[in-house]
């Protein structure tokens, strides 16, 4: 018996990891033309991508754990 909330809905992880990656693209490619430093914009950028791999794990634990149940 799957548990119905979000910590256990994976589709929801997922999705929020490709919003983390089209984010972070957005913030590379439209920071320096907003008026923040290049070097800036492309920092915030990584850092936003970085979470990208976590969420998907997430994602993936709670498949695993939507088959243990």
């Amino acid at each position: 018996m799957a548990n119905s909330n979000s910590k256990s809905n994976p589709k929801r992880w997922y999705l929020v990891m490709y919003l983390c990656i089209i984010l972070s693209f957005w913030v590379f490619i439209a920071g320096p033309r907003v008026g923040y430093s290049s070097e800036t914009s492309h920092t915030i950028a990584i850092l936003i991508g970085l979470w990208a791999p976590t969420l998907g794990i997430f994602g993936l634990r709670a498949e695993l754990l939507a088959k243990k149940d």
